[in-house]
Protein backbone atom coordinates (compact mmCIF):
# COMPACT_ATOMS: atom_id res chain seq x y z
CA UNK A 1 0.00 0.00 0.00
CA UNK A 2 1.65 3.49 -0.78
CA UNK A 3 1.04 6.66 0.98
CA UNK A 4 -1.97 7.77 -1.50
CA UNK A 5 -3.78 4.66 -0.59
CA UNK A 6 -3.73 5.10 2.81
CA UNK A 7 -6.85 7.00 4.56
CA UNK A 8 -6.38 9.71 6.13
CA UNK A 9 -7.94 10.86 9.39
CA UNK A 10 -9.28 14.22 9.30
CA UNK A 11 -9.66 15.84 12.73
CA UNK A 12 -10.58 20.23 12.68
CA UNK A 13 -10.27 22.48 15.16
CA UNK A 14 -13.08 25.05 15.39
CA UNK A 15 -13.13 28.58 17.62
CA UNK A 16 -15.53 26.64 19.70
CA UNK A 17 -13.08 23.35 20.16
CA UNK A 18 -10.36 26.74 21.24
CA UNK A 19 -12.77 28.54 23.41
CA UNK A 20 -13.72 24.78 25.60
CA UNK A 21 -9.38 24.04 25.74
CA UNK A 22 -9.28 27.11 27.19
CA UNK A 23 -12.17 27.10 29.61
CA UNK A 24 -10.70 23.87 31.02
CA UNK A 25 -7.77 25.42 31.61
CA UNK A 26 -5.34 24.66 28.35
CA UNK A 27 -2.47 26.96 28.17
CA UNK A 28 -2.51 29.48 25.30
CA UNK A 29 1.04 27.91 23.84
CA UNK A 30 -0.98 23.82 23.89
CA UNK A 31 -3.84 25.20 21.79
CA UNK A 32 -3.66 23.75 18.44
CA UNK A 33 -3.87 25.52 14.79
CA UNK A 34 -7.66 26.18 13.61
CA UNK A 35 -8.25 24.67 10.33
CA UNK A 36 -8.51 20.63 9.33
CA UNK A 37 -5.81 18.54 10.28
CA UNK A 38 -5.15 15.19 8.35
CA UNK A 39 -3.24 12.05 9.99
CA UNK A 40 -2.23 9.09 8.75
CA UNK A 41 -3.38 6.20 11.12
CA UNK A 42 -0.96 4.44 13.78
CA UNK A 43 -1.03 0.74 12.35
CA UNK A 44 1.51 -0.95 14.69
CA UNK A 45 1.36 1.54 17.41
CA UNK A 46 -0.85 0.82 20.73
CA UNK A 47 0.13 4.00 22.77
CA UNK A 48 -0.23 4.44 26.99
CA UNK A 49 -1.28 7.36 28.40
CA UNK A 50 1.05 8.10 31.45
CA UNK A 51 2.55 11.78 33.33
CA UNK A 52 6.24 11.69 33.36
CA UNK A 53 8.19 14.24 34.91
CA UNK A 54 10.18 16.28 32.86
CA UNK A 55 12.67 18.96 32.99
CA UNK A 56 10.90 22.61 32.07
CA UNK A 57 13.98 23.37 29.64
CA UNK A 58 13.29 20.25 27.93
CA UNK A 59 9.30 21.00 27.53
CA UNK A 60 9.66 24.57 26.60
CA UNK A 61 12.31 23.42 23.90
CA UNK A 62 10.13 20.94 22.14
CA UNK A 63 7.22 23.16 22.48
CA UNK A 64 9.67 26.24 20.65
CA UNK A 65 10.83 24.01 18.12
CA UNK A 66 7.60 21.90 17.27
CA UNK A 67 6.20 21.79 13.91
CA UNK A 68 2.87 23.50 12.70
CA UNK A 69 1.68 19.93 12.10
CA UNK A 70 2.88 18.31 15.11
CA UNK A 71 2.29 18.50 19.08
CA UNK A 72 4.92 19.01 20.75
CA UNK A 73 4.20 15.69 22.60
CA UNK A 74 4.44 13.58 19.43
CA UNK A 75 8.28 15.31 18.69
CA UNK A 76 8.98 14.04 22.40
CA UNK A 77 7.96 10.73 21.88
CA UNK A 78 10.06 10.59 18.06
CA UNK A 79 13.00 11.79 20.08
CA UNK A 80 12.45 9.31 22.71
CA UNK A 81 11.97 6.82 20.21
CA UNK A 82 15.07 7.65 18.08
CA UNK A 83 17.10 6.94 21.75
CA UNK A 84 15.82 3.89 21.77
CA UNK A 85 16.76 2.79 18.01
CA UNK A 86 19.98 3.82 18.14
CA UNK A 87 20.70 1.51 21.07
CA UNK A 88 19.37 -0.99 19.22
CA UNK A 89 22.07 -1.08 16.56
Amino acid sequence: MNKTDEKLIEVEVTAGDIEIMRAQGVEESDLPALGIKRYRPARHIIRDKVAILLDADIVEHFKTNSDSDEFYQAQINKALRQVIESRRA
